[in-house]
């Protein structure tokens, strides 16, 4: 059923309407009667606090609003006696009035047709595919058929499922063909790679190289880089004015994705295994799922990034090929070291037949090829302001366009000694040559950041160097000569390309994907292997140290631990009859629970009645094995159920979900 303005004002609008009038309780009537100061002060700022996806249905006006709080005036405040007040029933009455304007048979939302809406400026010269480079050029999302964003029918029993390795900067999606090979499907112009960038026109939305090039003209109708916020309540910056959550501007990725495997494989696509990296927590691992769901996916599992790549090496090597029986007399194990565009991983997988099983996992989910990219800027930037004394760190567009030519500028440095960038400020043409030996000087701390991190992980698995088989390079940013040249004066192995740095990880979840795909025969099924991994952050609960009374993580779940994973902790009622137990959850190594993150709070509910202080409640807390968390309750002694109401930090609502679920659906009603 679609979601209705009756809807959302059933479900929260309300409250949101009686809160803004009672702002204005006890104010002078003049401030509500002089109508273009009630509509500045009242009006308008309730307007801002609506949920994009209202306004949005609401029109593309205030109108619908306005004619609401006039109503409102006129008969649920009470001005009278010279101040505002509201009368007795106000409640009830605004209930009435929403239920008149927008309830059924109201007039529908004045949208003006698209022959009325103006066209926007233009965003960039039309650029011809031979014109553009490497990069790929994407389309507008459009879902091939009308397909729920939220509720996702049953697949058919041909049904293929994808996987998807949704990147900070290029995204990409497989499938296994007939003969059970991991494929990447192009997007609409024959690209296997499409930018993880998206452009909010009037007439919808446009994912991929497009948004790219408009990016230069307009960036503040630009997302760019947005797996870097999931978990975070809102995307870090203003879209066109607005902020918008990052799984719904994910969602718009994975629906064009989604849209190049449908046009591929000619039917409807809703079952998909997507790869994060594996030092993403529980909160950005919830995002990523809900982003999936927002773009109509059932998504059967997350995957981390290198576990994927590590299936994908070992399908290239013939472990998970059932004609044949590969055996080795020990355990290979494989560093999977993935540097991508904004995330950086270290996995140790060990991989005996068709077992992958992690050993350890470390990464940074805010350093990756980007970073690289911002020294490039620094430099090109510093040369401009000596050399002309402008700074084009003041103008955004300078800045965006400095930004599109280090990209291409680092590309070049990997097959070049050197490379320029260009920019255009201030109306003059600008050109900053750096050499490779600048960029490795200027880059150095990053990449000892990553040398760090290996180490780390080689002891965290117990291991040395000399018990590392493999050294495999995953990420686009890999191909930078410095990487591998670091590997292997640290590991005294040459690093192993044998994988697409590029393709592994969507080739992997493919696999994965294919594994988990339902409502398939088993014979049907092209892999048969099984999956271990670890858990890359301690779980822990916020308790107090009994001497000093300061709050402390008591770490539940070490880091590393193999998944799933469940443990129990007792927890006493601190008085008679207690009702309620309230747990602090947190993901982090750290003793101090400020500088870990809280991932949510467990409320434990209805606890049976006259329970004496000090009686035992046991939770318990489990990791699945894709790090998503599940936490569980029992009173000792007692078999009712208890409530256990876990609420993520950052985390939508399902209702809010449904909302968004509508906006995005309406982006690709405007864009088709």
């Amino acid at each position: 059923m679609a979601y209705t303005l009756l809807d959302f004002f059933q479900r929260q609008g309300l409250k949101l309407v009686e809160a803004s009038l009672h702002r204005v309780v006890g104010k002078a009537a003049s401030y509500v009667r002089e109508e273009a100061h009630y509509r500045q002060t009242v009006i308008l700022p309730a307007w801002d606090t609506l949920p994009l996806p209202i306004r949005r249905m609401m029109g593309r006006d205030t109108s619908r609003w306005e004619e609401l709080y006039r109503a409102l005036r006129s008969e649920v405040l009470e001005l009278k006696s010279g101040v505002i007040g509201l009368r007795p029933n106000a409640t009830a009455l605004i209930k009435s009035l929403v239920y008149k304007l927008y309830g059924p048979g109201a007039e529908a939302a004045p949208v003006a047709p698209h022959s009325e809406i103006p066209p926007p400026p233009p965003l960039a010269q039309r650029v011809l595919p031979d014109e553009v480079g490497s990069i790929p050029i994407a389309r507008p999302v459009h879902a091939p058929e009308a397909i729920s964003p939220v509720a996702v029918s049953p697949p058919s029993a041909e049904e293929i499922a994808i996987g998807i390795d949704l990147g900070t900067t290029y995204s990409l999606v497989a499938f296994l063909d007939a003969r059970g090979r991991p494929t990447t499907i192009p997007n609409n112009a024959g690209d296997l790679l499409t930018p993880s960038v998206v452009l909010f026109e009037d007439e919808g939305t446009i994912v991929g190289k497009e948004a790219v090039l408009a990016s230069a003209m307009e960036p503040d109708r630009v997302a760019e880089c947005v797996k870097r916020d999931m978990g975070a309540k809102v995307y870090r910056k203003k879209i066109h004015g607005e902020f918008l959550p990052p799984e719904v501007i994910s969602s718009l990725i994975l629906r064009s994705l989604k849209a190049d495997a449908e046009r591929k494989l000619g039917h409807a696509v809703r079952k998909a295994v997507i790869t994060v990296p594996a030092y993403f927590e529980e909160t950005r691992r919830r995002a990523t799922m809900d982003a999936g769901k927002l773009a109509g996916l059932d998504v059967l599992d997350i995957i981390n990034e290198p576990t994927a790549a590590a299936i994908a090496y070992g399908y290239s090597l013939g472990f998970l090929d059932r004609s044949c029986q590969l055996h080795a007399e020990r355990p290979m194990r494989v560093l999977v070291y993935d540097l991508g565009g904004g995330t950086f991983d270290v996995t140790i997988v060990e991989i005996q037949g068709r077992h992958f099983r992690a050993l350890a996992t470390d990464g940074d989910v805010c350093l990756g090829g980007k970073d690289w990219d911002e020294k490039l800027v620094e430099i090109a930037a510093e040369r401009i302001r000596q050399q002309f004394r402008e700074d084009p760190c003041e103008n955004p567009l300078s800045m965006q366009e400095l930004w599109l030519s280090a990209e291409s500028a680092k590309r070049s440095l990997t097959e070049r000694k050197k490379a320029a960038l260009f920019v255009n400020h201030l109306g003059t043409r600008h050109k900053v040559e750096v050499t490779r030996e600048e960029f490795e000087e200027a880059t150095a701390p990053l990449l000892e950041r990553t040398r760090l991190t290996a180490e780390l992980v080689v002891r965290q698995a117990g291991l040395t160097w000399e018990q590392i088989d493999r050294v495999l390079l995953v990420g686009g940013s890999t191909r930078m000569p410095m990487v591998p040249q670091m590997l292997q004066q640290l590991t005294g192995k040459v690093p192993d390309r044998s994988v697409s740095a590029d393709e592994a990880v969507a080739h992997g979840a493919a696999l994965y994907a294919d594994l988990l795909a339902p409502l398939r025969r088993e014979e049907e099924k092209n892999t048969d292997f099984t999956v271990t991994n670890v858990s890359s952050h301690s779980l822990g609960i916020q308790g107090a140290n009994p001497e000093t009374g300061r709050k402390i993580n008591k770490i539940l779940i070490p880091k590393n631990s193999p998944l799933p994973h469940t443990t129990t902790k007792l927890f006493k009622t601190l008085k008679p009859n207690q009702h309620n137990v309230l747990i602090t959850v947190l993901e982090g190594e750290s003793e101090r629970p400020e500088i870990c993150t809280r991932i949510g709070v467990c409320a434990i509910r209805d606890l049976p009645p006259e329970l004496p202080a000090g009686w035992p409640v046991l939770v318990s807390y489990t990791y699945d094995a894709n790090g998503r968390l599940h936490v569980t309750a029992r009173v000792k002694g007692h078999d009712v159920g208890i409530t256990t109401d876990f609420q993520r930090e950052n985390r939508m609502p399902d209702e809010e979900l449904e909302l968004w679920a509508h906006f995005v659906q309406q982006e690709l009603d405007v864009s088709e």
